[in-house]
């Protein structure tokens, strides 16, 4: 408790605002996940019936990088076979492998062994193996996208290419969403798939796992609560304003029409966040985005080292915005003061707010204590339980197939959710500290891209 009367009042009025500041954001998203399933589901209803005016032809390319997914390609591959059988639009399947993901012995088994396994069943999926030294989603994606435009000379505008996780699990109607999404948007150059992040929420186990499912649902919570309505907002053909259309994308689920993968060079290897540098690349064009109104899922780091190593990752590349002026000058040259101001934008949504978002809630529940208002406390618990609550109601409204919560699980997922939301930032904090050790930055992302890679890998042999 605070004695001084001056102190007291001071630290009230700022936990105060802050308090005001936190409800208000928070609420947004939750009010933002309580419309989510009934707009999906209305969209989704829409777009069906105005693609059904346009019969114009048009072909889907699931690319999928996949690097050392011997377990999870096979559940990813079986569910959007079936997805793409349900469709009535042509879709093919090109999964990505990388050279440097081969067994040494004949008989080993390989993610292309498995991949070649599956494809064999399905007519119109393939197998191909990236030559690059250094494997990434980035350079996968690239090299599908270079074996597809061979084949495409002259179709271009027609051919669409998804990059697609190998371990994400397509909804029934994911595909079928697609496609009708492409024509009653009349061919955008631009789409976004988006997911929850609890595939594998059953295999995230005791104490380690349990922070690490309070990282799946946080993530989750982003998804339904700010991605899919930026998305939405960055929509329109045009949009007023300085920064123009999102610079921010995810990854898996990035649709974009072959002339323009092929006019922006597919996706940046030089920087660890290709979805984000694309976004920033797609915003100075004034790009829209077009959101398919379909909720897939996909998997999370299923343990705290490999979440945290994962995020240190993504920081990385959010941190890497510094250097985006060396990596296309030709961008600022045409506009310097819109290059710089979407920079600085860019810089502080992505890096700045991932490193300071747990501060609010520290500042309240440390003052709380101090003023004795548990209250203040209180902002952060119910935020997390709430968050936990429409998530469920999300995913049981949109068919998803995730079974229901024992008893134990309505105390033990928002608590894990709340630990998370308050240490977030280590992975971020960890890479500013090996900023600090190491100033070589090709050296330092390429010691950050192995402890990922490893990480995961130590995951998948978990299973």
């Amino acid at each position: 408790m605070i004695d001084d009367p001056d102190l007291h009042a001071a630290l009230l009025v700022t936990a105060l605002l802050i308090a005001a500041m936190t409800v208000t954001r928070n609420v947004a998203y939750l009010v933002r996940m309580w419309r989510q399933p009934r707009r999906l589901l209305s969209e989704r209803t829409a777009i069906a019936a105005r693609s059904k005016e346009d019969d114009r032809p048009f072909e889907l390319h699931f690319v999928v990088p996949a690097y050392q997914e011997v377990d999870a390609l096979p559940a990813t591959f079986s569910a959007l076979q079936r997805s793409i059988e349900r469709s009535s639009y042509r879709a093919r399947v090109t999964v990505v492998t990388s050279i440097t993901d081969e067994s040494p012995a004949p008989d080993g088994v390989c993610t292309r062994a498995v991949a070649e396994r599956l494809c064999a069943d399905f007519p119109g999926s393939r197998v191909v193996v990236d030559p690059s030294p250094a494997p990434s989603m980035a350079s996968a994606f690239n090299f599908g996208i270079r074996t597809i435009a061979a084949e495409a000379a002259g179709a271009e505008p027609r051919v669409y290419v998804v990059a697609y996780n190998a371990d994400s699990t397509a909804s029934p109607d994911s595909v079928c969403a697609l496609g009708d999404a492409i024509l009653a948007n009349d061919f955008p150059q631009v789409l976004q798939l988006n997911h929850s992040s609890l595939r594998n929420a059953e295999q995230m186990r005791g104490a380690s796992g349990w922070y690490a499912l309070g990282a799946a649902y946080y993530q989750t919570r982003w998804a339904l609560g700010f991605e899919f309505d930026l998305h939405r907002r960055n929509s329109a053909p045009a949009r007023s304003g300085p920064l123009g259309h999102s610079y921010h994308l995810k990854g898996h689920g990035l649709v974009l029409r072959l002339d323009r993968a092929l006019s922006l060079d597919g996706l940046s290897t030089h920087t660890p966040c290709e979805d984000l540098e694309l976004g920033f690349r797609l915003s100075l064009h004034d790009v829209p985005v077009v959101p398919v109104p379909v909720l897939e899922d996909t998997e999370s780091p299923s343990t705290a080292v490999a979440v945290t190593a994962q995020k240190r990752y993504w920081f990385s590349g959010m941190a890497d915005v510094v250097n985006f002026h060396r990596l296309h000058p030709e961008l600022r040259e045409k506009s310097a003061i819109r290059y710089e101001l979407q920079r600085a934008a860019s810089l502080y949504r992505s890096a700045g707010c991932f490193v300071l978002a747990p501060v609010p809630y520290w500042f309240l529940a440390v003052s709380g204590i101090l003023l004795g208002q548990a209250w203040l406390a209180g902002i952060p618990v119910l935020s997390a339980a709430l968050g936990v609550a429409l998530i469920r109601r999300t995913l049981r409204r949109l068919g998803t197939g995730h079974p229901r919560l024992r008893a134990v699980e309505f105390v033990t997922i928002p608590s894990a959710v709340l630990v998370w939301s308050l240490t977030r930032n280590v992975g971020p904090l960890l890479y500013l500290v090996s900023v600090l050790r190491s100033p070589d930055r090709s050296k330092r992302l390429r010691a950050v891209q192995r402890r990922h890679i490893e990480e995961s890998a130590s995951t998948q042999n978990q299973r």
